[in-house]
Protein backbone atom coordinates (compact mmCIF):
# COMPACT_ATOMS: atom_id res chain seq x y z
CA UNK A 1 0.00 0.00 0.00
CA UNK A 2 1.08 3.22 -1.05
CA UNK A 3 1.06 6.38 1.49
CA UNK A 4 -1.17 9.11 -0.40
CA UNK A 5 -1.02 11.47 2.90
CA UNK A 6 -0.03 14.23 0.66
CA UNK A 7 -3.34 13.99 -1.19
CA UNK A 8 -4.64 16.00 1.39
CA UNK A 9 -2.09 18.65 1.08
CA UNK A 10 -2.35 18.65 -3.11
CA UNK A 11 -3.60 21.71 -4.18
CA UNK A 12 -1.22 23.35 -6.96
CA UNK A 13 -0.12 21.85 -9.83
CA UNK A 14 2.25 23.62 -11.52
CA UNK A 15 4.24 24.91 -9.32
CA UNK A 16 7.45 24.35 -11.20
CA UNK A 17 6.98 26.67 -13.90
CA UNK A 18 9.91 28.93 -13.86
CA UNK A 19 9.84 32.07 -13.78
CA UNK A 20 11.28 32.98 -16.69
CA UNK A 21 8.74 31.50 -19.00
CA UNK A 22 7.28 34.46 -21.22
CA UNK A 23 3.98 36.22 -21.24
CA UNK A 24 1.94 35.50 -23.89
CA UNK A 25 0.81 38.86 -26.14
CA UNK A 26 -2.66 38.09 -27.56
CA UNK A 27 -1.28 37.81 -30.85
CA UNK A 28 0.86 34.53 -29.44
CA UNK A 29 -2.25 33.14 -28.41
CA UNK A 30 -3.36 31.50 -31.45
CA UNK A 31 -0.06 28.38 -31.84
CA UNK A 32 -0.17 28.26 -28.12
CA UNK A 33 -3.92 27.48 -27.78
CA UNK A 34 -3.73 25.11 -30.46
CA UNK A 35 -0.51 23.17 -29.17
CA UNK A 36 -3.09 21.88 -26.67
CA UNK A 37 -5.65 20.25 -28.80
CA UNK A 38 -6.39 16.85 -30.38
CA UNK A 39 -9.75 16.31 -32.33
CA UNK A 40 -11.42 13.52 -33.64
CA UNK A 41 -13.10 13.68 -37.67
CA UNK A 42 -14.95 11.98 -39.84
CA UNK A 43 -13.56 10.60 -43.85
CA UNK A 44 -10.92 8.41 -44.81
CA UNK A 45 -8.97 10.07 -47.78
CA UNK A 46 -7.11 13.67 -48.06
CA UNK A 47 -9.89 15.04 -50.21
CA UNK A 48 -12.68 14.31 -47.82
CA UNK A 49 -14.46 17.84 -46.50
CA UNK A 50 -13.78 17.24 -43.12
CA UNK A 51 -9.90 15.79 -43.53
CA UNK A 52 -9.79 19.30 -45.97
CA UNK A 53 -10.82 21.10 -42.94
CA UNK A 54 -8.67 19.36 -40.90
CA UNK A 55 -5.41 19.85 -42.73
CA UNK A 56 -6.30 23.54 -42.74
CA UNK A 57 -6.35 23.81 -38.71
CA UNK A 58 -3.21 21.68 -38.80
CA UNK A 59 -1.27 24.31 -40.93
CA UNK A 60 -3.00 26.97 -38.96
CA UNK A 61 -2.00 25.53 -35.97
CA UNK A 62 -5.48 25.28 -33.95
CA UNK A 63 -4.71 21.63 -33.09
CA UNK A 64 -1.15 19.76 -32.79
CA UNK A 65 -3.06 15.72 -33.15
CA UNK A 66 -5.73 13.50 -34.46
CA UNK A 67 -7.64 10.45 -32.88
CA UNK A 68 -8.32 7.95 -35.15
CA UNK A 69 -11.55 6.21 -35.01
CA UNK A 70 -13.37 2.78 -36.55
CA UNK A 71 -15.20 5.46 -38.95
CA UNK A 72 -11.63 6.68 -40.39
CA UNK A 73 -9.86 3.14 -41.18
CA UNK A 74 -10.81 1.09 -43.88
CA UNK A 75 -7.20 -0.71 -45.05
CA UNK A 76 -3.66 0.00 -44.44
CA UNK A 77 -3.35 1.50 -47.50
CA UNK A 78 -5.89 3.88 -47.24
CA UNK A 79 -4.93 4.76 -43.66
CA UNK A 80 -0.99 5.46 -44.91
CA UNK A 81 -2.04 7.98 -47.22
CA UNK A 82 -4.67 9.53 -44.61
CA UNK A 83 -1.80 9.83 -42.39
CA UNK A 84 0.39 10.52 -44.98
CA UNK A 85 -1.40 13.81 -45.72
CA UNK A 86 -2.26 15.03 -42.55
CA UNK A 87 1.57 15.38 -41.77
CA UNK A 88 2.39 16.59 -44.61
CA UNK A 89 0.67 19.67 -43.91
CA UNK A 90 2.26 20.34 -40.66
CA UNK A 91 5.34 22.63 -41.54
CA UNK A 92 7.12 21.98 -37.80
CA UNK A 93 7.00 18.85 -35.56
CA UNK A 94 5.17 16.02 -36.50
CA UNK A 95 1.21 15.60 -36.07
CA UNK A 96 0.07 13.19 -33.14
CA UNK A 97 -1.89 10.61 -34.98
CA UNK A 98 -3.51 8.87 -31.71
CA UNK A 99 -5.63 5.86 -31.34
CA UNK A 100 -7.13 3.51 -28.92
CA UNK A 101 -6.13 0.28 -29.64
CA UNK A 102 -5.77 -1.90 -26.35
CA UNK A 103 -6.82 -5.26 -27.74
CA UNK A 104 -10.47 -6.74 -27.47
CA UNK A 105 -13.31 -4.55 -27.16
CA UNK A 106 -11.46 -1.02 -27.57
CA UNK A 107 -10.09 -1.74 -30.64
CA UNK A 108 -10.32 0.46 -33.79
CA UNK A 109 -8.05 -1.46 -36.05
CA UNK A 110 -8.97 -5.42 -36.58
CA UNK A 111 -9.06 -7.84 -39.30
CA UNK A 112 -11.85 -6.16 -41.47
CA UNK A 113 -9.85 -3.54 -42.10
CA UNK A 114 -6.95 -5.66 -42.70
CA UNK A 115 -4.81 -5.99 -40.00
CA UNK A 116 -3.84 -8.60 -37.14
CA UNK A 117 -6.37 -9.25 -34.14
CA UNK A 118 -5.60 -7.94 -30.69
CA UNK A 119 -6.19 -9.90 -27.84
CA UNK A 120 -7.65 -7.95 -24.76
CA UNK A 121 -5.95 -7.03 -21.37
CA UNK A 122 -8.07 -10.02 -19.62
CA UNK A 123 -7.06 -12.46 -22.48
CA UNK A 124 -3.21 -11.56 -22.51
CA UNK A 125 -3.10 -12.52 -19.34
CA UNK A 126 -4.80 -15.70 -18.77
CA UNK A 127 -3.00 -17.00 -21.76
CA UNK A 128 0.02 -18.31 -20.64
CA UNK A 129 2.61 -15.98 -22.47
CA UNK A 130 5.91 -15.87 -21.20
CA UNK A 131 7.46 -12.56 -21.37
CA UNK A 132 9.33 -12.87 -25.18
CA UNK A 133 5.94 -14.02 -26.20
CA UNK A 134 4.13 -11.36 -24.96
CA UNK A 135 6.70 -8.75 -26.11
CA UNK A 136 6.72 -10.43 -29.75
CA UNK A 137 2.75 -10.60 -30.02
CA UNK A 138 2.76 -6.71 -29.10
CA UNK A 139 5.85 -6.01 -30.97
CA UNK A 140 4.32 -7.29 -34.47
CA UNK A 141 1.19 -5.55 -33.45
CA UNK A 142 3.13 -1.82 -32.88
CA UNK A 143 4.81 -2.45 -36.36
CA UNK A 144 1.36 -2.59 -37.88
CA UNK A 145 0.81 0.78 -36.19
CA UNK A 146 3.96 2.54 -37.12
CA UNK A 147 3.53 1.37 -41.22
CA UNK A 148 0.26 2.86 -41.31
CA UNK A 149 1.49 6.13 -39.57
CA UNK A 150 0.37 6.06 -35.92
CA UNK A 151 2.62 7.55 -33.23
CA UNK A 152 0.77 7.40 -30.35
CA UNK A 153 -1.21 4.45 -28.92
CA UNK A 154 -3.24 5.51 -25.97
CA UNK A 155 -2.69 2.68 -23.91
CA UNK A 156 -1.84 0.50 -21.96
CA UNK A 157 -4.88 -0.03 -19.05
CA UNK A 158 -3.28 -0.06 -15.85
CA UNK A 159 -6.58 0.54 -13.78
CA UNK A 160 -6.73 -2.63 -11.21
CA UNK A 161 -9.31 -5.35 -12.00
CA UNK A 162 -10.69 -4.72 -8.81
CA UNK A 163 -14.85 -4.71 -9.09
CA UNK A 164 -14.73 -7.66 -11.92
CA UNK A 165 -18.39 -6.04 -12.80
CA UNK A 166 -17.04 -2.51 -13.26
CA UNK A 167 -18.67 -2.01 -17.00
CA UNK A 168 -16.28 -0.04 -18.53
CA UNK A 169 -12.78 -1.60 -17.43
CA UNK A 170 -14.03 -5.19 -15.76
CA UNK A 171 -16.42 -6.34 -18.11
CA UNK A 172 -14.94 -5.30 -21.10
CA UNK A 173 -11.60 -7.15 -20.14
CA UNK A 174 -10.27 -4.06 -20.41
CA UNK A 175 -7.66 -4.89 -17.70
CA UNK A 176 -4.51 -7.33 -16.83
CA UNK A 177 -5.38 -8.47 -13.71
CA UNK A 178 -6.29 -7.33 -10.10
CA UNK A 179 -2.66 -7.57 -8.90
CA UNK A 180 -0.12 -4.82 -9.13
CA UNK A 181 2.65 -7.06 -10.51
CA UNK A 182 0.75 -8.75 -13.09
CA UNK A 183 -0.72 -5.31 -14.63
CA UNK A 184 2.97 -3.87 -14.17
CA UNK A 185 4.10 -7.14 -16.30
CA UNK A 186 2.10 -6.78 -18.68
CA UNK A 187 1.95 -2.71 -19.60
CA UNK A 188 5.66 -2.89 -19.84
CA UNK A 189 5.98 -5.48 -22.28
CA UNK A 190 3.10 -3.80 -23.94
CA UNK A 191 5.24 0.31 -23.85
CA UNK A 192 8.55 -1.81 -24.65
CA UNK A 193 7.11 -3.34 -27.76
CA UNK A 194 5.38 0.20 -28.75
CA UNK A 195 9.24 1.80 -28.22
CA UNK A 196 10.70 -0.78 -30.27
CA UNK A 197 8.68 0.63 -33.31
CA UNK A 198 8.78 3.90 -32.11
CA UNK A 199 5.01 4.10 -31.21
CA UNK A 200 4.42 6.29 -27.78
CA UNK A 201 2.06 4.90 -25.46
CA UNK A 202 -0.14 6.32 -22.73
CA UNK A 203 -1.03 5.05 -19.00
CA UNK A 204 -4.69 4.82 -18.52
CA UNK A 205 -7.25 6.01 -16.59
CA UNK A 206 -5.64 8.01 -13.75
CA UNK A 207 -6.06 7.82 -10.99
CA UNK A 208 -7.86 4.50 -11.77
CA UNK A 209 -11.02 3.03 -12.93
CA UNK A 210 -10.86 -0.17 -12.02
CA UNK A 211 -13.31 -0.45 -8.62
CA UNK A 212 -16.02 1.89 -10.25
CA UNK A 213 -19.29 1.08 -10.52
CA UNK A 214 -20.07 3.11 -13.47
CA UNK A 215 -18.90 4.42 -17.17
CA UNK A 216 -17.86 8.04 -17.10
CA UNK A 217 -18.84 8.20 -20.76
CA UNK A 218 -22.50 8.78 -19.62
CA UNK A 219 -22.67 10.18 -16.79
CA UNK A 220 -20.76 11.02 -13.17
CA UNK A 221 -18.95 8.25 -11.59
CA UNK A 222 -17.73 8.73 -7.82
CA UNK A 223 -14.89 6.04 -6.71
CA UNK A 224 -14.44 7.78 -3.35
CA UNK A 225 -15.79 4.30 -1.55
CA UNK A 226 -14.50 2.02 -3.56
CA UNK A 227 -10.87 3.37 -4.58
CA UNK A 228 -7.59 2.01 -2.93
CA UNK A 229 -4.39 4.07 -2.78
CA UNK A 230 -2.63 0.48 -4.74
CA UNK A 231 -4.69 1.79 -7.46
CA UNK A 232 -1.61 4.08 -7.91
CA UNK A 233 0.61 1.75 -7.87
CA UNK A 234 0.92 0.75 -11.44
CA UNK A 235 1.27 4.27 -13.05
CA UNK A 236 4.23 4.83 -10.31
CA UNK A 237 6.28 1.91 -10.65
CA UNK A 238 6.04 2.43 -14.39
CA UNK A 239 6.80 6.38 -13.71
CA UNK A 240 9.73 5.06 -11.87
CA UNK A 241 11.41 3.03 -14.66
CA UNK A 242 11.06 5.44 -17.33
CA UNK A 243 8.46 3.81 -18.70
CA UNK A 244 5.79 7.04 -19.17
CA UNK A 245 5.47 8.85 -22.25
CA UNK A 246 1.98 10.25 -21.10
CA UNK A 247 -0.80 9.79 -18.74
CA UNK A 248 -4.52 9.96 -19.55
CA UNK A 249 -6.54 12.05 -16.70
CA UNK A 250 -9.53 9.88 -16.14
CA UNK A 251 -13.07 12.32 -15.42
CA UNK A 252 -13.91 10.26 -12.08
CA UNK A 253 -14.71 11.97 -8.85
CA UNK A 254 -12.46 11.12 -6.06
CA UNK A 255 -12.60 12.32 -2.49
CA UNK A 256 -8.87 13.18 -2.23
CA UNK A 257 -7.94 14.06 -5.90
CA UNK A 258 -10.82 16.45 -7.26
CA UNK A 259 -10.90 19.99 -5.58
CA UNK A 260 -14.05 19.84 -4.97
CA UNK A 261 -16.67 16.92 -4.50
CA UNK A 262 -18.21 17.39 -7.46
CA UNK A 263 -15.43 18.31 -9.77
CA UNK A 264 -14.07 15.33 -11.81
CA UNK A 265 -10.23 14.57 -11.21
CA UNK A 266 -9.28 16.12 -14.53
CA UNK A 267 -10.93 19.13 -14.11
CA UNK A 268 -8.67 19.10 -11.05
CA UNK A 269 -5.29 20.77 -9.69
CA UNK A 270 -4.80 17.84 -7.24
CA UNK A 271 -4.95 15.15 -9.70
CA UNK A 272 -2.32 17.06 -11.73
CA UNK A 273 -0.15 17.80 -8.75
CA UNK A 274 -0.61 14.06 -7.89
CA UNK A 275 1.24 12.68 -11.18
CA UNK A 276 3.05 16.37 -10.74
CA UNK A 277 4.54 16.02 -7.35
CA UNK A 278 3.92 12.51 -6.43
CA UNK A 279 4.28 10.85 -9.15
CA UNK A 280 7.60 12.86 -10.12
CA UNK A 281 6.03 12.61 -13.89
CA UNK A 282 6.93 15.33 -16.24
CA UNK A 283 5.10 14.62 -19.29
CA UNK A 284 2.56 15.22 -21.00
CA UNK A 285 -0.86 14.58 -18.98
CA UNK A 286 -4.03 14.13 -21.44
CA UNK A 287 -7.87 14.15 -20.82
CA UNK A 288 -9.91 11.77 -21.38
CA UNK A 289 -12.69 12.66 -23.79
CA UNK A 290 -13.16 16.00 -23.29
CA UNK A 291 -17.03 15.22 -24.67
CA UNK A 292 -18.09 12.31 -22.66
CA UNK A 293 -21.33 12.17 -20.14
CA UNK A 294 -19.04 13.19 -17.41
CA UNK A 295 -17.83 16.66 -18.46
CA UNK A 296 -20.34 17.26 -20.81
CA UNK A 297 -23.08 17.22 -18.62
CA UNK A 298 -21.52 18.78 -16.31
CA UNK A 299 -20.68 21.88 -17.37
CA UNK A 300 -20.30 24.02 -20.79
CA UNK A 301 -17.64 23.10 -23.18
CA UNK A 302 -16.01 26.54 -22.93
CA UNK A 303 -15.63 26.33 -18.98
CA UNK A 304 -14.78 22.56 -19.41
CA UNK A 305 -11.46 23.40 -21.91
CA UNK A 306 -10.55 26.47 -19.98
CA UNK A 307 -10.70 24.63 -16.61
CA UNK A 308 -8.75 21.39 -17.83
CA UNK A 309 -6.02 23.90 -18.77
CA UNK A 310 -5.71 25.48 -15.31
CA UNK A 311 -5.71 22.28 -13.88
CA UNK A 312 -2.84 21.20 -15.55
CA UNK A 313 -3.35 19.09 -18.12
CA UNK A 314 -1.54 19.49 -21.43
CA UNK A 315 -3.87 17.92 -24.07
CA UNK A 316 -7.09 17.73 -24.44
CA UNK A 317 -9.06 15.16 -26.53
CA UNK A 318 -12.23 15.86 -28.20
CA UNK A 319 -12.73 12.67 -30.48
CA UNK A 320 -16.31 14.41 -31.90
CA UNK A 321 -17.96 10.69 -32.10
CA UNK A 322 -21.14 11.76 -31.88
CA UNK A 323 -22.93 12.91 -34.58
CA UNK A 324 -23.92 16.83 -32.95
CA UNK A 325 -20.15 17.37 -32.92
CA UNK A 326 -18.00 18.07 -36.25
CA UNK A 327 -14.44 18.51 -36.95
CA UNK A 328 -15.60 22.44 -36.78
CA UNK A 329 -16.15 21.78 -32.90
CA UNK A 330 -12.29 22.06 -32.15
CA UNK A 331 -12.16 25.42 -33.95
CA UNK A 332 -14.85 26.63 -31.18
CA UNK A 333 -12.56 24.93 -28.28
CA UNK A 334 -9.46 26.82 -29.91
CA UNK A 335 -11.18 30.26 -30.40
CA UNK A 336 -12.63 29.88 -26.18
CA UNK A 337 -9.23 28.93 -25.31
CA UNK A 338 -7.49 32.27 -27.00
CA UNK A 339 -10.19 34.47 -25.79
CA UNK A 340 -9.75 32.74 -21.88
CA UNK A 341 -5.62 33.76 -22.23
CA UNK A 342 -6.35 37.30 -23.99
CA UNK A 343 -8.16 38.30 -21.22
CA UNK A 344 -6.30 36.82 -18.22
CA UNK A 345 -8.57 34.00 -17.21
CA UNK A 346 -5.88 31.59 -18.52
CA UNK A 347 -2.40 32.60 -17.12
CA UNK A 348 -0.40 32.84 -20.01
CA UNK A 349 2.78 31.39 -18.41
CA UNK A 350 0.80 28.37 -17.78
CA UNK A 351 -0.52 27.90 -21.34
CA UNK A 352 3.11 28.91 -22.62
CA UNK A 353 4.28 25.89 -20.15
CA UNK A 354 1.70 23.21 -21.68
CA UNK A 355 2.43 24.01 -25.08
CA UNK A 356 6.46 23.71 -25.16
CA UNK A 357 5.75 20.73 -23.04
CA UNK A 358 3.62 19.58 -26.21
CA UNK A 359 6.08 20.61 -28.70
CA UNK A 360 9.05 18.44 -27.24
CA UNK A 361 6.85 15.64 -27.08
CA UNK A 362 6.09 16.04 -31.21
CA UNK A 363 9.80 16.34 -31.32
CA UNK A 364 10.17 13.10 -29.94
CA UNK A 365 7.72 11.38 -31.94
CA UNK A 366 8.90 9.15 -35.27
CA UNK A 367 7.59 10.59 -38.55
CA UNK A 368 7.98 8.05 -40.99
CA UNK A 369 6.70 10.06 -44.49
Amino acid sequence: MIDRRRFLAATTCFAYLGSEVKALSPEDADPFAGQLLITGFRGTGPSDPEVDQLRRYIEDGIVSGVILLRRNIRSPEQLLNLTTSLQSTSSEHPVIIAIDQEGGEVTRLDRRSGFLPWMSAADMAASGRKNDEVFEYYSVRARELSVVGVNLNLGPVVDLNVNPYNPIIGAKGRAYGSQVEDVVRFAELFIRAHRSEGVKTCLKHFPGHGSSVGDSHFGTVDISKTWSAEEIAPFERLVRAGLADTIMNSHVLHRHLSDAAWIPTSLSKSSVAEMREGLSFTGPIITDDMQMGAIADFMPARDASIAAVSAGNSLLIYSNYADRYSVRSINEVHQKLISAIQDGTLPAPLVAEHARLVRNFRKSLINHH
